[in-house]
C-alpha cells in the first residue's frame, strides 16, 4: 500500500495531442495521467512525454472511411511488440447514433482483436461504450483474462458496474465531468460502487459541461474536488484512494 500523504491527481484518461491544439493542456503541478492516441500522428505528438500511454482503434473512427484501420491496428501491434504501450485503447463499442450503428459489425471485429492483444501482451484495456453495455456482459469471459479493465466515463448504473465486476472481471470505473451536470446515474455509480473500482478523469480537452467549448486537463482538481463532496469523503483520503486505484490498474501483478 502506498503512503498516505500524496496529493497527486491522477487523470486515467485524457487526450494530449487534442489538448496542444486547443491549448489545455495544463496539468495541476503534482499531477499524473494516461493519454490516449488514435492514430500515428496522435502517437508521434505523444511520444516521449512523461505521462503514461495508450494508443487504440477508437469506435467512432470506424465509422470514417478515410481512416486507416489496418494500418493503425498494424502499428498498434508493433508498439505492443516494443512494449512502448502502458495500455491499449480506448476501443469498445458507440451506437450512440444511426451512423455509427451501421459499422456494428466492424466496431465488433476491431474490439475482439484489441481485446485479445490485451490478453496475449498482458495490458490493461481502455473501453469506450455507449449505448452497447450489454456488449461488456457478452464478452465478460474474455475481459476477465484482461489484468484490468478502464471502463471509460462509464454511463451504465451500479448495479450493471458491481455485476460486471461479479463476473470476475478486474475492472475499474472512471468518471469526469458528467458528476458536475447532475447526470444522475453517474451520481449513484460514483456514491455506489466499490471504491477500490473508482477513478476519475477528465477526458480533456472533450467532456465538457454546459456553455463550455472544452475541458482542460486542469480540470481533474474541479473533478476531484466534486467527488469528495459527492461521497462525503475528505481530500486527503480521495488522494490515497485513486492513487492506489490507479497503480493497481497500470501496474499490476504479472501473470504467472
Amino acid at each position: 500500500m502506498l503512503e498516505k500523504n500524496s496529493k497527486i491527481f491522477y487523470d486515467s484518461h485524457f487526450h494530449y495531442s487534442d489538448c496542444l491544439e486547443k491549448g489545455c493542456f495544463n496539468p495541476p503541478s503534482s499531477w499524473k495521467g494516461c493519454s490516449c492516441a488514435h492514430s500515428i500522428e496522435e502517437w508521434n505528438i505523444q511520444c516521449g512525454q512523461h505521462f503514461l500511454h495508450s494508443f487504440g482503434i477508437h469506435p467512432q473512427f470506424i465509422a470514417d472511411n478515410d481512416f486507416l484501420l489496418e494500418k493503425y491496428f498494424l502499428f498498434q501491434q508493433n508498439l505492443l511488440e516494443e512494449n512502448k504501450l502502458d495500455a491499449i485503447g480506448e476501443t469498445g463499442f458507440d451506437f450512440f447514433n444511426e451512423n455509427f450503428k451501421r459499422y456494428s459489425v466492424k466496431q465488433e471485429k476491431y474490439f475482439v482483436l484489441q481485446l485479445e492483444a490485451a490478453i496475449k501482451f498482458n495490458k490493461p484495456l481502455i473501453i469506450h461504450c455507449r449505448k452497447a453495455n450489454e456488449k461488456l456482459f457478452y464478452y465478460s469471459k474474455l475481459l476477465k483474462q484482461v489484468p484490468a479493465v478502464l471502463f471509460h466515463s462509464f454511463m451504465g448504473t451500479s448495479i450493471e458496474a458491481k455485476s460486471l465486476l461479479n463476473k470476475g472481471i478486474n475492472g475499474f470505473f472512471s468518471f469526469g465531468k458528467q458528476i458536475m451536470n447532475n447526470n444522475k446515474k453517474v451520481i449513484d455509480c460514483v456514491k455506489n460502487i466499490p471504491s477500490e473500482s473508482l477513478l476519475l478523469e477528465t477526458d480533456a480537452p472533450f467532456q465538457f459541461l454546459k456553455n463550455e467549448s472544452m475541458t482542460s486537463v486542469a480540470d481533474i482538481e474541479k473533478v476531484y474536488e466534486s467527488v469528495s463532496q459527492l461521497k462525503q469523503m475528505d481530500l486527503e483520503s480521495l488522494f490515497y484512494l485513486l492513487e492506489n486505484n490507479f497503480y493497481s490498474l497500470f501496474v499490476y501483478p504479472k501473470k504467472q
